[in-house]
């Protein structure tokens, strides 16, 4: 399946009480859970292909995009259930299935253990949470992270026509950052804007471990991975393994860190390959 050399229409955003939300399609509902360094934007080349089949949710994780944050800093406990909470103001109904890309990835499986009622699979795409870093470490990535955010921001963005800009922008996000499209390079950049949470949102995640709580969980569990990510590995399929034996996989060929955005077709075809699995 090769990538559509179309680009989407941008998805208006709604917003509830408690989360910003990007929503497409009608069926069977799929929550897509973004990372760190950005918002529900890294869904938008994704969402029109799994919005043909059903009911797509993209929100703003609290402290991003235009969603509020919930509380000082970024507890992942706190996130999970204003999510869980925003989710049902939104009027999303339970049980859904259920996607979450790096930090997403913790939380969803938060989400699923804190909420298991509400989640009926569980996707997780190169999550974060499964092999924390001294407090110290982490401490110092989130502090680089958001001038990083907004330094590439500033730079990057007007400059997103250019390919050579896309690559040295998106790289480690995507394995060759001129595939994306321009408009979604741009977008995907200027999400930062309204994010206020990057630096403690990668602490948290990076300092959590969350394989006893994947181990605890009893619902379906699949994996979707870029095969190049450098990021979070591939090899980090093992951690999971062994918390997990069932796990369903599959590796999306020649991408990085967000398959979502650089291959969407492929990354939509794992995803749905994966989820037909969990059935």
């Amino acid at each position: 399946m090769t990538d559509s050399p179309h680009t989407p229409a941008p998805f208006p955003l709604r917003s509830p009480a408690m989360l910003a939300i990007r929503e497409e399609g009608r069926g069977e509902p799929l929550v897509l859970v973004h990372g760190a360094g950005t918002s529900s934007a890294i869904w938008r080349r994704s969402m029109p292909l799994l919005a043909a089949q059903r009911r797509v949710i993209a929100p703003d994780l609290p402290g991003y995009g235009g969603s509020p944050a919930a509380g000082p800093g970024f507890a992942l406990e706190q996130v999970t259930d204003g999510l869980a909470a925003g989710l049902d103001d939104a009027g999303v109904p339970a049980p859904y299935d259920l996607v979450g890309h790096s930090m997403g990835g913790a939380i969803a499986i938060l989400l699923a253990a804190r909420h298991p009622e509400r989640v009926r699979r569980l996707v997780l795409v190169a999550p974060a949470g499964l092999a924390a870093l001294p407090r110290l470490a982490a401490g110092l990535l989130g502090a680089v992270a958001a001038p990083f955010a907004i330094a590439r921001r500033t730079v990057a963005t007007p400059l997103a026509g250019s390919a050579l800009v896309r690559r040295l922008a998106l790289a480690g996000v995507a394995r060759d950052g001129a595939r994306v499209p321009a408009e979604h390079a741009r977008a995907v950049l200027a999400s930062s804007a309204g994010a206020t949470r990057i630096g403690p949102g990668l602490a948290s995640a990076a300092t959590a471990d969350l394989r006893h709580t994947l181990a605890s969980l009893e619902g379906p569990l699949g994996v979707v991975w870029g095969e190049h990510d450098p990021v979070i590995p591939p090899r980090r399929i093992e951690v999971i393994r062994r918390a997990r034996p069932d796990v369903e996989l599959s590796v999306v060929r020649d991408t990085a860190h967000a398959p979502m955005l650089e291959r969407p077709e492929a990354f939509c075809a794992a995803l749905e390959d994966v989820l037909a699995r969990l059935r």
